[in-house]
């Protein structure tokens, strides 16, 4: 796996490999400086994390594509990526609301500083987390079952709760206990 140590991204797929118990090795890529073999044999956007399947010598990047390929190479009965499309299109939706959802409004907000656009800002928040509120079905996302879904928000919501009571002195998740827990 090529990572950058830190990246939300690099730790989804992390995890997915973690739970499925895959060995792999890490190259650590600098985000700034890309090499010439990384964007010419790994990713021509130069984006990390990406994996090189030893065996078929597939190259994939972007996290979620990434984490439901080892899903579909080597998930036996983990079920990370559920078989029937009506729950694969739910996780796949839970994966879409936080990548245009949380994580930007997260975002925008931890990096603001006009106090004229702090009321707009934890709003779009609070709306991206009452989504999870009301979605969550058990103690996962998606039930009882821990899935690429849950692996893909951990590392987001670490981050989520870790800088904004850090840097922001809120605590995001006080209003949402289904969520915090």
């Amino acid at each position: 796996m090529d990572a950058c140590v830190g990246c939300a991204c690099a730790q989804r797929v992390w995890i997915v490999m973690e739970e499925l118990q895959i060995p792999y090795t890490t190259t650590l890529v600098n985000a700034r400086d890309k090499t010439a073999w990384y964007l010419k044999e790994i990713n021509p956007r130069g984006k990390v994390p990406a994996i090189r399947d030893a065996a078929t010598g597939a190259v994939v990047y972007e996290s979620l594509i990434i984490n439901e390929y080892l899903a579909d190479r080597f998930d036996g009965a983990h079920a990370l990526l559920p078989s029937e499309p009506a729950a694969r299109a739910t996780l796949r939706l839970w994966n879409e609301h936080l990548d245009t959802q949380l994580a930007p409004a997260h975002f925008t907000l931890l990096m603001n500083k006009n106090e004229t656009q702090a009321v707009a800002k934890e709003e779009a928040l609070r709306l991206a987390l009452q989504r999870y509120e009301e979605g969550i079905v058990g103690p996962y996302l998606l039930g009882d079952a821990f899935t690429l879904a849950d692996a893909a928000a951990l590392p987001f919501f670490e981050r989520l709760v870790f800088s904004l009571e850090h840097f922001k002195a809120a605590r995001p998740l006080d209003d949402f206990p289904r969520t915090k827990a």
